[in-house]
């Protein structure tokens, strides 16, 4: 049986948490670097958990959302294409800043990052968008 869109959005929303909570972490670990009280190593290492923890949040959220978010109303196809219009860029985007040790623009991709979960948060992961009631718009047919 495939989760509800209830269980679906309380798994992602953890999800998102849990990056916001490592997003932090780095955030930290840059100003140690910046100090010099770390060793570039320590942040790469965290920022390299960071990128594992996105991509098996990517891989979840495409697999359950995508679905649920097409069959949920009326605007399900045009929400799912705004989706993954949106995702496909973004993601290669903050992966590839992930890359990169240099932390004025690791910041600024941690930003990025923390944006992107807003906006999701916003226009996909709500419980105005997945509800557990099927709407219905008159007058279509």
């Amino acid at each position: 049986m495939s989760p509800s869109p209830k269980q679906v959005l309380t798994e992602l929303l953890d999800q998102h948490e849990e990056i916001r909570g490592i997003i932090e972490h780095c955030e930290r670990m840059a100003d140690e670097l910046d100090a010099g009280r770390i060793e570039p190593q320590v942040l790469l290492s965290e920022v390299a958990r960071l990128r594992v923890v996105f991509e098996v949040h990517n891989r979840f959220e495409e697999r359950l959302l995508r679905p649920i978010l097409r069959d949920i109303d009326a605007f399900g196809p045009v929400r799912v294409d705004k989706m993954v219009e949106d995702h496909v860029g973004e993601h290669r985007a903050m992966h590839e800043g992930l890359e990169n040790p240099v932390t004025a623009e690791l910041r600024s991709t941690l930003a990025k990052l923390r944006q992107h979960l807003a906006t999701e948060e916003r226009y996909f992961l709500s419980s105005k968008v997945l509800r557990e009631d099927i709407v219905v718009v008159e007058g279509g047919g």
